[in-house]
């Protein structure tokens, strides 16, 4: 195990979903900033530097072009799994047969 940072385990517990409740985790990577600038350099903390992940789609990284690329390949819309793929995967005989 290395160091972790308090930023980057706040910020993982959130994202994992864990309740944190009392911890202002905007507030706490707003303070490693002020910190950073504070001591004049940067610390080990990779949240303050990247921030917390979205939980929403971000829309400014979408590819344009991409529903065009599906339409043109035939995928429906809301399609998961390409067409002749079965809905769950299995292994095939010849390698179950290796064994």
């Amino acid at each position: 195990m290395g160091l972790v940072t308090f930023e980057d385990m706040c910020v993982m517990l959130d994202e994992m979903g864990v309740d944190i409740s009392g911890i202002n985790i905007d507030r706490i990577l707003e303070l490693g900033a002020m910190m950073e600038r504070t001591v004049g350099r940067r610390l080990r903390s990779e949240s303050i530097l990247n921030g917390r992940i979205p939980k929403e789609p971000r829309e400014e990284f979408k590819r344009p072009q991409l529903p065009k690329l599906k339409e043109k390949l035939g995928e429906k819309p809301g399609q998961l799994i390409p067409d002749g793929w079965p809905e769950k995967a299995e292994v095939p005989g010849e390698i179950l047969e290796r064994k």
